[in-house]
Protein backbone atom coordinates (compact mmCIF):
# COMPACT_ATOMS: atom_id res chain seq x y z
CA UNK A 1 0.00 0.00 0.00
CA UNK A 2 0.93 3.48 -0.40
CA UNK A 3 2.00 6.07 2.88
CA UNK A 4 3.71 8.41 3.74
CA UNK A 5 6.46 8.39 5.59
CA UNK A 6 9.38 9.84 7.19
CA UNK A 7 12.98 8.40 8.86
CA UNK A 8 13.92 11.44 10.66
CA UNK A 9 12.97 14.37 12.04
CA UNK A 10 12.66 18.01 10.04
CA UNK A 11 11.20 19.97 7.67
CA UNK A 12 8.35 19.14 5.09
CA UNK A 13 10.97 17.82 2.49
CA UNK A 14 11.37 14.71 4.77
CA UNK A 15 8.18 13.47 4.12
CA UNK A 16 7.58 10.68 0.99
CA UNK A 17 5.33 8.58 -0.06
CA UNK A 18 6.50 4.78 -0.26
CA UNK A 19 4.86 1.51 -0.88
CA UNK A 20 5.14 -0.96 2.26
CA UNK A 21 3.25 -3.88 3.39
CA UNK A 22 -0.93 -3.72 4.29
CA UNK A 23 -1.29 -3.76 8.08
CA UNK A 24 -3.00 -6.45 9.59
CA UNK A 25 -5.54 -6.08 12.69
CA UNK A 26 -4.09 -7.51 15.97
CA UNK A 27 -6.99 -8.89 18.31
CA UNK A 28 -9.23 -6.45 19.11
CA UNK A 29 -8.60 -3.89 16.34
CA UNK A 30 -10.52 -2.73 12.68
CA UNK A 31 -8.44 -2.61 9.51
CA UNK A 32 -9.81 0.75 7.73
CA UNK A 33 -9.43 2.12 4.03
CA UNK A 34 -8.59 5.66 4.86
CA UNK A 35 -10.33 7.81 2.46
CA UNK A 36 -9.39 11.11 3.64
CA UNK A 37 -7.15 12.67 6.52
CA UNK A 38 -7.60 16.10 8.82
CA UNK A 39 -4.28 17.58 9.57
CA UNK A 40 -3.79 18.92 12.55
CA UNK A 41 -0.81 21.40 14.12
CA UNK A 42 0.12 18.36 17.01
CA UNK A 43 1.10 16.20 13.01
CA UNK A 44 4.31 18.69 11.82
CA UNK A 45 5.13 19.52 15.96
CA UNK A 46 5.68 15.64 15.94
CA UNK A 47 7.47 15.54 12.53
CA UNK A 48 9.73 18.70 13.09
CA UNK A 49 11.11 17.10 16.21
CA UNK A 50 9.47 19.26 19.07
CA UNK A 51 8.41 15.84 20.83
CA UNK A 52 12.00 13.86 20.56
CA UNK A 53 13.29 14.42 24.09
CA UNK A 54 9.79 12.76 25.04
CA UNK A 55 10.28 8.90 25.80
CA UNK A 56 5.86 7.96 24.71
CA UNK A 57 6.72 9.01 21.55
CA UNK A 58 8.34 6.41 19.25
CA UNK A 59 10.90 7.55 17.35
CA UNK A 60 11.31 7.61 13.43
CA UNK A 61 10.71 6.11 10.88
CA UNK A 62 7.08 7.69 11.47
CA UNK A 63 3.01 7.74 9.46
CA UNK A 64 2.22 11.47 9.57
CA UNK A 65 -2.07 12.05 10.29
CA UNK A 66 -3.79 11.20 13.20
CA UNK A 67 -7.55 12.16 12.21
CA UNK A 68 -9.47 9.60 9.41
CA UNK A 69 -11.96 8.98 7.62
CA UNK A 70 -12.73 5.77 5.63
CA UNK A 71 -14.16 2.37 5.79
CA UNK A 72 -14.10 -0.90 7.26
CA UNK A 73 -12.77 -3.72 5.18
CA UNK A 74 -11.63 -6.40 8.13
CA UNK A 75 -11.60 -6.69 12.05
CA UNK A 76 -9.23 -8.55 14.04
CA UNK A 77 -10.88 -11.28 16.62
CA UNK A 78 -13.19 -10.11 19.39
CA UNK A 79 -14.08 -7.21 17.69
CA UNK A 80 -17.71 -6.60 17.58
CA UNK A 81 -20.33 -3.62 16.17
CA UNK A 82 -18.16 -3.01 13.48
CA UNK A 83 -18.34 -4.99 10.36
CA UNK A 84 -16.87 -4.88 6.54
CA UNK A 85 -18.15 -2.00 4.76
CA UNK A 86 -19.21 -0.31 8.04
CA UNK A 87 -18.14 4.11 7.25
CA UNK A 88 -15.94 4.88 10.26
CA UNK A 89 -14.30 8.03 11.68
CA UNK A 90 -11.89 8.56 14.64
CA UNK A 91 -7.90 9.50 15.08
CA UNK A 92 -4.91 7.25 16.07
CA UNK A 93 -2.63 7.26 18.94
CA UNK A 94 -0.01 10.20 18.24
CA UNK A 95 2.47 8.45 20.54
CA UNK A 96 3.15 5.24 18.13
CA UNK A 97 4.67 5.20 14.17
CA UNK A 98 1.74 4.28 12.55
CA UNK A 99 0.45 7.40 10.66
CA UNK A 100 -3.47 7.85 9.13
CA UNK A 101 -1.96 9.22 5.63
CA UNK A 102 -2.00 5.62 4.40
CA UNK A 103 -4.10 3.50 2.17
CA UNK A 104 -5.12 1.27 5.22
CA UNK A 105 -4.80 1.89 9.20
CA UNK A 106 -5.57 -0.24 11.92
CA UNK A 107 -7.20 1.26 14.93
CA UNK A 108 -8.63 0.01 18.37
CA UNK A 109 -12.88 0.34 18.20
CA UNK A 110 -12.70 2.62 20.78
CA UNK A 111 -11.30 5.08 18.70
CA UNK A 112 -13.88 5.08 16.00
CA UNK A 113 -17.07 5.86 15.58
CA UNK A 114 -20.03 5.35 12.83
CA UNK A 115 -20.61 7.56 9.99
CA UNK A 116 -23.42 7.72 8.62
CA UNK A 117 -24.56 7.38 4.88
CA UNK A 118 -24.06 10.82 2.95
CA UNK A 119 -21.68 12.56 5.12
CA UNK A 120 -18.70 13.10 3.26
CA UNK A 121 -15.41 11.66 4.60
CA UNK A 122 -13.59 14.99 4.16
CA UNK A 123 -16.04 16.78 6.58
CA UNK A 124 -15.60 13.45 9.03
CA UNK A 125 -12.02 13.35 8.82
CA UNK A 126 -11.73 17.23 9.78
CA UNK A 127 -13.83 16.56 12.98
CA UNK A 128 -11.99 14.39 16.11
CA UNK A 129 -9.09 16.10 17.87
CA UNK A 130 -10.06 19.98 16.59
CA UNK A 131 -13.54 19.68 17.15
CA UNK A 132 -12.82 17.50 20.17
CA UNK A 133 -10.65 19.84 21.71
CA UNK A 134 -13.49 22.81 21.49
CA UNK A 135 -16.20 20.48 22.68
CA UNK A 136 -14.18 19.32 25.81
CA UNK A 137 -13.00 23.22 26.47
CA UNK A 138 -16.46 24.47 26.46
CA UNK A 139 -18.88 21.74 26.95
CA UNK A 140 -16.99 19.69 29.22
CA UNK A 141 -14.37 22.11 30.96
CA UNK A 142 -16.09 25.45 30.87
CA UNK A 143 -20.20 24.41 30.77
CA UNK A 144 -21.05 27.64 28.59
CA UNK A 145 -23.94 29.00 29.01
CA UNK A 146 -26.48 31.21 27.44
CA UNK A 147 -25.66 35.22 28.04
CA UNK A 148 -22.06 34.18 29.20
CA UNK A 149 -18.81 36.53 27.45
CA UNK A 150 -16.72 34.16 25.52
CA UNK A 151 -13.59 35.53 23.63
CA UNK A 152 -11.77 32.58 21.49
CA UNK A 153 -8.52 33.35 20.01
CA UNK A 154 -7.03 32.08 16.30
CA UNK A 155 -11.05 31.69 16.01
CA UNK A 156 -10.17 31.46 12.20
CA UNK A 157 -8.20 28.38 13.03
CA UNK A 158 -9.20 24.35 13.58
CA UNK A 159 -10.24 24.68 17.03
CA UNK A 160 -11.48 28.27 17.09
CA UNK A 161 -13.89 27.95 14.01
CA UNK A 162 -15.33 24.99 15.71
CA UNK A 163 -15.51 26.87 19.11
CA UNK A 164 -17.05 30.01 17.55
CA UNK A 165 -19.81 27.62 16.43
CA UNK A 166 -20.66 25.68 19.50
CA UNK A 167 -20.34 28.83 22.23
CA UNK A 168 -23.04 30.65 19.76
CA UNK A 169 -25.12 27.71 19.46
CA UNK A 170 -25.16 27.70 23.52
CA UNK A 171 -26.31 31.05 23.71
CA UNK A 172 -23.59 33.14 24.52
CA UNK A 173 -21.84 36.28 23.49
CA UNK A 174 -19.32 35.65 21.44
CA UNK A 175 -16.19 37.96 20.85
CA UNK A 176 -13.76 36.37 17.98
CA UNK A 177 -10.14 37.19 18.14
CA UNK A 178 -8.21 37.20 14.53
CA UNK A 179 -6.70 38.82 11.48
CA UNK A 180 -8.09 41.72 9.68
CA UNK A 181 -8.74 39.10 6.38
CA UNK A 182 -10.67 36.71 8.64
CA UNK A 183 -13.03 38.98 10.06
CA UNK A 184 -16.09 37.90 7.93
CA UNK A 185 -15.46 34.66 8.15
CA UNK A 186 -15.78 34.62 12.11
CA UNK A 187 -18.89 36.28 11.27
CA UNK A 188 -20.50 34.11 9.24
CA UNK A 189 -19.81 31.50 11.91
CA UNK A 190 -21.80 33.53 14.39
CA UNK A 191 -19.26 35.79 16.19
CA UNK A 192 -21.14 38.79 17.65
CA UNK A 193 -17.71 40.95 17.88
CA UNK A 194 -14.38 40.29 16.01
CA UNK A 195 -11.26 41.78 17.54
CA UNK A 196 -8.06 42.59 14.87
CA UNK A 197 -5.43 41.37 16.69
CA UNK A 198 -2.68 43.26 14.60
CA UNK A 199 -4.78 46.46 15.99
CA UNK A 200 -5.57 45.27 19.71
CA UNK A 201 -4.54 43.73 22.30
CA UNK A 202 -7.86 42.16 24.09
CA UNK A 203 -6.30 41.79 27.18
CA UNK A 204 -5.60 45.83 27.20
CA UNK A 205 -9.12 46.49 25.94
CA UNK A 206 -10.89 46.80 29.81
CA UNK A 207 -13.32 44.47 28.32
CA UNK A 208 -14.08 41.24 30.78
CA UNK A 209 -15.31 37.81 29.80
CA UNK A 210 -16.51 35.21 31.55
CA UNK A 211 -14.56 32.51 29.31
CA UNK A 212 -11.50 32.99 27.02
CA UNK A 213 -10.38 29.52 24.89
CA UNK A 214 -7.25 30.35 23.95
CA UNK A 215 -5.71 28.35 20.82
CA UNK A 216 -2.62 30.60 20.74
CA UNK A 217 -1.39 31.03 24.30
CA UNK A 218 0.67 33.68 23.56
CA UNK A 219 -0.34 36.03 26.23
CA UNK A 220 1.24 35.51 30.19
CA UNK A 221 -1.47 34.22 32.69
CA UNK A 222 -0.70 37.82 34.26
CA UNK A 223 -1.68 39.71 31.46
CA UNK A 224 -4.97 37.51 30.84
CA UNK A 225 -6.38 37.95 33.96
CA UNK A 226 -7.08 41.84 33.24
CA UNK A 227 -9.61 40.24 30.34
CA UNK A 228 -11.22 37.85 32.79
CA UNK A 229 -13.83 38.23 34.60
CA UNK A 230 -13.38 37.71 38.84
CA UNK A 231 -14.89 34.13 38.87
CA UNK A 232 -13.70 33.52 34.76
CA UNK A 233 -12.24 30.41 33.29
CA UNK A 234 -9.56 30.77 31.16
CA UNK A 235 -8.53 27.64 28.66
CA UNK A 236 -5.26 27.15 26.84
CA UNK A 237 -5.17 24.63 24.26
CA UNK A 238 -1.96 25.33 22.15
CA UNK A 239 1.58 26.87 23.36
CA UNK A 240 3.04 29.27 20.96
CA UNK A 241 4.49 28.99 17.70
CA UNK A 242 8.21 28.73 18.29
CA UNK A 243 7.36 27.34 21.98
CA UNK A 244 5.03 24.35 21.34
CA UNK A 245 6.11 22.36 23.98
CA UNK A 246 7.74 24.27 27.13
CA UNK A 247 4.72 26.61 27.20
CA UNK A 248 2.29 24.28 27.82
CA UNK A 249 4.29 22.44 30.26
CA UNK A 250 5.14 25.31 32.53
CA UNK A 251 1.11 26.30 32.03
CA UNK A 252 0.78 22.74 33.77
CA UNK A 253 2.40 23.72 36.70
CA UNK A 254 1.25 27.46 36.27
CA UNK A 255 -2.31 27.74 35.83
CA UNK A 256 -3.47 25.34 38.89
CA UNK A 257 -0.99 27.02 41.01
CA UNK A 258 -2.71 30.45 40.18
CA UNK A 259 -6.06 28.86 40.53
CA UNK A 260 -5.57 27.97 44.30
CA UNK A 261 -5.51 31.33 44.78
CA UNK A 262 -7.57 33.45 43.13
CA UNK A 263 -11.29 32.79 42.15
CA UNK A 264 -10.34 33.02 38.68
CA UNK A 265 -9.68 29.29 37.30
CA UNK A 266 -7.04 28.55 34.77
CA UNK A 267 -6.46 25.21 32.88
CA UNK A 268 -4.19 23.52 30.46
CA UNK A 269 -6.06 21.51 27.82
CA UNK A 270 -5.00 18.77 26.24
CA UNK A 271 -7.70 16.74 24.37
CA UNK A 272 -7.95 13.00 24.27
CA UNK A 273 -10.38 11.23 21.34
CA UNK A 274 -12.27 8.61 22.38
CA UNK A 275 -15.19 7.26 21.03
CA UNK A 276 -17.62 9.43 22.79
CA UNK A 277 -16.59 12.71 22.17
CA UNK A 278 -17.02 11.26 18.07
CA UNK A 279 -20.33 10.86 18.88
CA UNK A 280 -20.71 13.57 19.86
CA UNK A 281 -19.79 15.90 17.35
CA UNK A 282 -21.46 13.71 14.80
CA UNK A 283 -24.61 14.32 16.87
CA UNK A 284 -24.00 18.29 16.28
CA UNK A 285 -22.27 18.07 12.69
CA UNK A 286 -26.19 15.93 12.16
CA UNK A 287 -27.71 18.33 13.76
CA UNK A 288 -26.56 21.66 12.42
CA UNK A 289 -25.04 22.73 15.03
CA UNK A 290 -21.25 22.50 13.83
CA UNK A 291 -19.86 22.64 10.50
CA UNK A 292 -16.50 21.60 9.34
CA UNK A 293 -14.81 23.93 7.02
CA UNK A 294 -12.50 22.75 5.41
CA UNK A 295 -9.82 25.38 3.55
CA UNK A 296 -7.98 23.13 1.29
CA UNK A 297 -7.12 19.55 -0.31
CA UNK A 298 -4.69 17.96 -0.82
CA UNK A 299 -3.63 14.36 -2.96
CA UNK A 300 -1.37 12.21 -1.25
CA UNK A 301 1.70 13.27 -3.12
CA UNK A 302 1.00 16.93 -1.91
CA UNK A 303 1.38 16.44 1.46
CA UNK A 304 4.55 18.31 2.23
CA UNK A 305 2.85 21.37 0.94
CA UNK A 306 -0.24 20.87 2.76
CA UNK A 307 1.97 20.73 5.58
CA UNK A 308 4.12 23.77 5.29
CA UNK A 309 0.36 25.62 4.75
CA UNK A 310 -0.45 24.36 8.01
CA UNK A 311 2.73 25.48 9.61
CA UNK A 312 1.91 28.81 8.82
CA UNK A 313 -1.39 28.57 10.96
CA UNK A 314 -3.12 31.12 8.30
CA UNK A 315 -5.56 28.43 7.23
CA UNK A 316 -9.33 28.49 7.58
CA UNK A 317 -11.01 25.70 9.67
CA UNK A 318 -8.78 22.72 7.97
CA UNK A 319 -6.46 20.91 5.88
CA UNK A 320 -7.94 17.70 4.38
CA UNK A 321 -5.79 14.80 2.63
CA UNK A 322 -7.58 13.04 -0.06
CA UNK A 323 -5.60 9.90 0.45
CA UNK A 324 -7.27 7.89 -2.62
CA UNK A 325 -7.19 10.88 -4.49
CA UNK A 326 -5.04 9.54 -8.13
CA UNK A 327 -2.21 12.20 -8.32
CA UNK A 328 0.76 10.58 -9.67
CA UNK A 329 2.78 9.80 -6.97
Amino acid sequence: MRALRYDHFGPPDVLHVVDIPEPRPSPGELKVRVRAVGLNPLDWKIRAGHVRLVPVFQRPPRGVGLDFAGEVVAAGPAVTGFGPGARVFGSLSPFRQQGAIAEFVCVAPDHVAALPEGVDFAAAAALPIAGGTAVQALEDDTRVAAGQRVLITAAAGGVGHYAVQLAKHAGAQVTAVCGPGNADFVRALGADVVVDYTREDFTRSGRRYDVILDAVGNHSLRDVRRALAPEGIHVIVAGPKDDPWLGPLLGFIRAPLLSLFVDQQFVVLLAQTNAADLVVLRDLMQAGKLTPVIDRRYGLGEVPDAIRYVETRRARGKVVIDVAEDDGA
